[in-house]
């Protein structure tokens, strides 16, 4: 992974270990071999409109962002072997399942990213 940074809604931060994913191998890697994220952790697939959950065995929330990072579509509590895109996604985050209600993400609401 390139760089690890901290995603938040405003001031706010939601998600504060989080590592982008900005080559096609990084992307093509995702998450695959690991076995589990903590509350904190999660990964930004840029250049991503769609994503697979087939080899993983955990759950993960998919947050949809466009260019702006403003969120499109949610998708919480993906399990393996599912496929989930967006039309005009340009940036896909995956974090831990049950982020999106614990923080209470919702479409139409910006994120932002910032290098740790």
């Amino acid at each position: 992974m390139t760089q690890q940074g901290v995603v938040c809604r405003g001031d706010q931060v939601l998600w504060s270990e989080v590592q982008m994913a900005a080559s096609f191998l990084d992307r093509l890697q995702g998450l695959l071999g690991k076995t589990g994220l903590s509350d904190q952790q999660g990964l930004l697939l840029t250049a991503c409109g769609s994503v697979h959950t087939v080899g993983m065995c955990f759950p993960i929330d998919v947050i949809f962002l466009d260019a702006d990072l403003r969120i499109l579509a949610r998708h919480p509590d993906v399990s393996a072997w599912r496929m989930k895109s967006c039309r005009g996604a340009r940036t896909t985050l995956e974090v831990a399942a049950g982020g999106v209600e614990r923080h209470g993400v919702v479409p139409g609401q910006r994120l932002t990213w910032q290098i740790a």
